[in-house]
């Protein structure tokens, strides 16, 4: 099977009058690129992307049946992982939230180092599940060395035991417009708590501090 390269604009999920997710365009290309996913090597059938900063940003058109998330595919959502096990437990809590707003059939999460699961052993979970694609998806900010490096290189060491399975890296989440939202509504709770007009949100009541200084 022959596989060309090809590109996927950034896209928020949106909920339609069936309660289904679906992909809307945005007008927040900001002109910072495209995902574009090759094939790793000549005829492995593996896939990577390749972030092309300062692209010029191009008109949706309509994409093929391997351009979404189908019933068989398994989606692995990748975070740094750490030695605080209640920081390892909210990427198990994006995962649960992700997969019930998606209602993709197989989620699983790892962590790219420190903790387990590791992405070899969700890896091997979205396959007995009966995945026949990966896609690994970094809960990562900015294209930094582990997702150009690191995570390529242990999604490629997982997929020796499934050779059979083709597998995606995604881009992290990289600039969009609703991260500005996200944060704009962390400052605003935080200055409220810092005020005293709020109790500690769910991050620091889970840590048992606020770090807030006066």
């Amino acid at each position: 099977m022959s596989m060309h390269p090809m590109s996927l604009s950034l896209q928020p999920f949106t909920a339609n009058s069936i309660n289904k997710y679906s992909l809307r365009s945005t007008s927040a290309n900001y002109d910072r690129g495209f995902i574009k996913l090759l094939p790793i090597g000549r005829s492995s059938g593996h896939w990577a992307t390749n972030f092309r900063p300062n692209s010029v940003s191009r008109p949706e058109t309509s994409v093929g049946h391997d351009c979404v998330v189908g019933e068989n595919d398994g989606v692995i959502i990748v975070d740094h992982g750490s030695r605080r096990q209640e920081s390892n437990l909210m990427l198990h809590d994006f995962v649960s939230m992700f997969k019930a707003r998606t209602c993709y059939n197989i989620v699983e999460p790892a962590h790219m180092e420190l903790a387990e699961p590791t992405i070899k052993e969700a890896f091997g979970k979205c396959v007995q599940q009966g995945a026949s694609r990966v896609i690994v998806t970094p809960y990562f900010l900015s294209p930094g060395r582990h997702w150009k490096q690191d995570i390529p290189s242990l999604a490629s060491e997982a997929s020796k035991e499934h050779s059979r399975v083709p597998y995606i890296i995604t881009a992290p989440l990289g600039l969009h417009e609703l991260m500005v939202d996200i944060m704009n509504d962390r400052i605003k709770y935080c200055l409220r708590h810092a005020a005293g007009g709020v109790e500690a949100c769910a991050v620091c009541a889970g840590t048992g501090k606020c770090r807030f200084y006066s």
